[in-house]
């Protein structure tokens, strides 16, 4: 039986997990400071936790779309 080679795979796969990482990484940081910020003006706890989800939508959208989708056709 041959042994098949998966390092052009391995590559392309740990770029795109090291790009989900950072996409992740970016929205729970953009969730905890929008909501540390909120918090910090006296905003009350559930519109803070609710304007909070939906900065962390917009990132998660804006990376999504200008970072993470353009990085894995770049890969191929």
């Amino acid at each position: 039986m041959e042994i098949v080679d998966f390092n052009p795979v391995k590559e392309t796969l740990d770029k795109i997990a090291v790009q989900l990482v950072l996409l992740l990484a970016m929205c729970a940081l953009a969730y905890v400071v929008a909501f540390i910020v909120l918090r910090f003006i006296r905003v009350p706890g559930q519109l803070a936790h609710y304007l909070s989800t939906a900065v962390l939508l917009a990132v998660m959208y804006y990376s999504f779309v200008n970072g993470y989708i353009p990085g894995i056709q770049s890969a191929q």
